[in-house]
């Protein structure tokens, strides 16, 4: 019986006597709050970044076709059908032309699928529609166009 009553005085005791620790454990709570905040910017500034840059898009979409015009038209319906960013346009030789795009793998799955139909559509030009959805890093200097023709 004369425990609770020790304890009392001294849990008041402590406390009033602790009021230092309290403040310090109230502040902690706040900055750990602020910190949870503040990982989620970086975060959400490297997405912004990935998405901002072209070469960053996972997905790689080709198509190739016999002739320029229906290489335009594929061109055209796959940057207009879904977001997604024209990397490079090949003149194969022989009259082949390759378009390839970059982009979130959905929306270069639906952008070669515009893209080739838009292509059968002005004729027979589509050769090959093709999705890579996450090339191996040593595929990528192959992806570079190299602006050369041959023939």
């Amino acid at each position: 019986m004369a425990t609770p009553t020790p304890r009392q005085p001294a849990e008041s005791v402590p406390s009033s006597s602790t009021s230092p620790s309290t403040p310090p454990s109230t502040p902690p709570a706040v900055p750990a709050k602020a910190s949870t905040s503040a990982p989620k910017s970086p975060s959400t500034r490297s997405r912004a970044t990935a998405m901002t840059n072209p070469i960053q898009g996972i997905a790689l979409g080709m198509i190739e076709t016999r002739g320029l015009v229906p290489a335009i038209e594929a061109a055209d319906a796959m940057t207009k059908a879904a977001e997604v960013t024209l990397i490079a346009r090949e003149f194969v030789g022989g009259g082949y032309v390759t378009v390839m795009v970059r982009g979130e793998t959905g929306a270069v799955n639906a952008a070669v699928r515009a893209g080739a139909d838009a292509c059968e559509r002005v004729g027979d030009g589509l050769v090959a529609a093709h999705i890579i959805a996450r090339p191996h890093a040593e595929v990528e200097p192959a992806l570079i166009a190299s602006g050369s023709r041959r023939s």
